[in-house]
């Protein structure tokens, strides 16, 4: 198996903290490059509600997940891997398995679990779709929790 290039979702969670660790080891293994995506989306109720985000908003969000994007990358290349960081708009699991396709991604690695249990229990898990969907092999971290 040849892998060159790993894509390490990220919504900077513990769990996603164990996957990108994971992902550091296999780059050394393979020596591979990183692209770290972390993907965010902002509910719109305006339809409904009529509310709507001011644009400091988005942009704050922007601003605060590129500094704990950039503190990421310093790890990685500290150990010498090659790693590039994302940052995206949109359903986390559609948008990292288009960045797979079109970036010839051969490895997705991801936690099992993020930031959201409730979320997770109505809307199923970003790792459950991305695998159904993925282009390419996908590693998946388990939470060492779940299983004490």
């Amino acid at each position: 198996m040849k892998i060159d290039k790993i894509l390490v979702p990220t919504d900077f969670s513990e769990h996603a903290e164990r996957s990108y660790e994971q992902a550091i080891e296999l780059a050394k293994l393979f020596k591979a490059r990183i692209e770290l995506l972390h993907v965010y989306d902002i509910p719109d109720f305006s339809s409904v509600y009529e509310i709507t985000f001011p644009d400091r908003f988005e942009s704050g969000i922007r601003e605060a997940a590129l500094a704990k994007l950039e503190s990421l990358k310093q790890r990685a290349t500290e150990e010498g891997i090659e790693i590039s960081a994302h940052i995206a708009f949109g359903a986390p699991e559609r948008v990292i398995t288009e960045r797979a396709k079109e970036h010839d991604v051969d490895l997705i690695v991801i936690g099992t679990r993020g930031l959201g249990p409730v979320k997770h229990l109505l809307l199923g898990s970003v790792a459950e779709r991305t695998i159904r969907h993925a282009p390419c092999s996908v590693f998946v971290v388990d939470d060492p929790e779940r299983a004490a």
